[in-house]
């Protein structure tokens, strides 16, 4: 009879992770707010982090993804207190937040019944969330983090699931008509993995380079910027800082590539993944409206995505890391 092998599970202090809240646990929270807007059960995107709000100062402000939502994030590494959820409702109230999140955790229970009855005396139009995350190894694995909800209004993630449902928002529209333009244009230039793709109404499109936990993706970022990324996304840190310290060593020759382009060579802090990007300053608006426009933009990402899927090839794809 075969016996199953298990691991313990060791529950350890989120300062053996990160010793600073603003230099460390903020950037990191940053980095992988996708694994936040999994725990509560839609997506956030971040816009900034450190914003300040009077004399005070946000860890990070965000959006609903695909909506006008403005969320508010609060977060320590000691146990919740009387300080940060005062700052909570301070930041709330001063960006017209509709969706305010504790992160903190060791959560007292007086604290607890404080989120409680802050959803139970506001209307739908404002949630309150509170989120514990919990750090934990198995035997002398990597460390791994899981965020827990305490506490949530009942109402909140139901309606805007059911939202997301009936119809686009009006970023969705733009994202699928852009990409749509976009592959067309790609089509027509011959460029590989462009003819028949699927629109989408994510931020971002990916395409392969031949390699697993490699891939290009043109995003629509932050401040209105088109980034074109390589981006090392493999099951660990270090196969992407192997990768991405590969990479750095022929830095000379990749820049040379990249035809006078600005690279950005960024290791993404405490993230998992690595990646080198260009980016491109736009119009949002004009680009919601012109037509032309988009195509001039279309003309500068079709270049980049063919020199940075030849980098991946050429340096990633062959082995030759």
């Amino acid at each position: 009879m075969n016996t199953v092998q298990l691991g313990k599970i060791k529950i350890i202090d989120p300062r053996e992770l990160w010793s600073n809240e603003e230099r460390d646990f903020t950037p990191w929270l940053a980095d992988n707010i996708e694994a936040l807007s999994e725990a509560i059960g839609f997506p956030i995107e971040v816009e900034q982090t450190e914003k300040a709000v009077g004399k005070y100062e946000l860890d990070v402000v965000g959006k609903v993804v695909g909506t006008d939502k403005v969320v508010v994030i609060e977060n320590q590494l000691e146990k919740s207190d009387h300080k940060h959820l005062g700052q909570l409702v301070t930041y709330a109230a001063g960006l017209n937040a509709s969706v305010i999140i504790w992160v903190t955790p060791y959560v007292e229970d007086e604290h607890r019944r404080a989120v409680e009855w802050l959803n139970e005396i506001t209307d739908e139009q404002v949630n309150f969330f509170l989120v514990r995350p919990e750090a934990f190894r198995i035997n002398e694995s990597l460390p791994a983090v899981k965020f827990y909800v305490e506490t949530a209004p009942s109402h909140f993630v139901r309606n805007l699931r059911e939202a997301y449902k009936r119809e686009d928002a009006p970023r969705h529209t733009f994202r699928r008509m852009f990409w749509q333009e976009m592959f067309d244009y790609l089509a027509a230039d011959n460029h590989p993995n462009a003819k028949g793709r699927q629109t989408s109404a994510d931020s971002w499109v990916g395409f392969s380079v031949g390699k697993s936990g490699v891939s290009v993706n043109v995003c629509m970022g932050q401040g209105s910027k088109l980034r074109i990324e390589l981006l090392l996304s493999a099951s660990t840190r270090e196969q992407n800082e192997k990768a991405y310290e590969m990479l750095k060593r022929k830095q000379i020759e990749i820049e040379k590539i990249m035809d006078g382009e600005t690279v950005l060579w960024d290791e993404m802090g405490s993230a998992k993944s690595c990646r080198i990007a260009v980016n491109y300053a736009y119009d949002k608006a004009r680009a919601e409206d012109d037509a032309s426009y988009r195509k001039e933009l279309f003309k500068w990402i079709a270049p980049n995505l063919a020199r940075l899927r030849r980098v991946g090839a050429e340096y990633l794809a062959k082995g030759n890391e």
